[in-house]
């Protein structure tokens, strides 16, 4: 990515990452779907940062693209044991050149793989309101881990396998919990 830098983001960044996730997300909003990452405030995204691993990419002093990783330990009820990635946003103004496409690829390789040493990760979206989300992940080698309807939209979980040799279904698949 030449002049472009991968990096975790602090709560310096809070502000401009804030501003980040709001364009970003607006269009997604206007689609009704109701996210963690589509009602951002400044306290949700120091609290991101300072619980996830949010990543940027930045541009020249400016942040263009994010991710956070989130580790199952993270959540009470988390969806699998291997990790989350969520809050996926790339500057209006770029969409369209592939920087966001390069982006998790860089992810991918440089943390999930050499320093997480992560198998797979897992991913979610929105299966009926956003128009064209799950298709993409569909063509970009993701698998469908579950699937949640209700009323409103359908909640859909989707994994990519990284490390194909460690890759553990059932790691993939938390169990459950039947309580009496």
């Amino acid at each position: 990515m030449g002049k472009d830098r991968l990096r975790i983001a602090t709560k310096e960044d809070a502000p401009a990452f804030l501003e980040l996730i709001q364009e970003s997300f607006q269009e997604v909003k206007d689609y009704g779907i109701d996210w963690p990452s589509t009602n951002a405030t400044l306290e949700s995204v120091i609290e991101n940062i300072e619980t996830g691993i949010a990543l940027v990419l930045e541009r020249e002093g400016r942040l263009i693209s994010t991710i956070t990783v989130r580790q199952p330990w993270e959540n009470e009820t988390p969806i699998s044991n291997y990790p989350f990635l969520w809050w996926f946003a790339t500057a209006d103004e770029l969409k369209g050149q592939g920087i966001g496409k390069k982006f998790i690829k860089q992810v991918e390789e440089e943390f999930l793989v050499k320093i997480l040493k992560a198998p797979a990760y897992v991913i979610g979206t929105s299966g009926r309101k956003h128009p064209w989300l799950l298709d993409m992940y569909l063509r970009n080698g993701y698998q469908i881990l579950t699937m949640r309807e209700d009323e409103d939209d359908t909640g859909v979980a989707l994994y990519k396998v990284l490390i194909p040799e460690k890759f553990d279904e059932n790691i993939l698949r938390i169990p459950e919990v039947v309580t009496h």
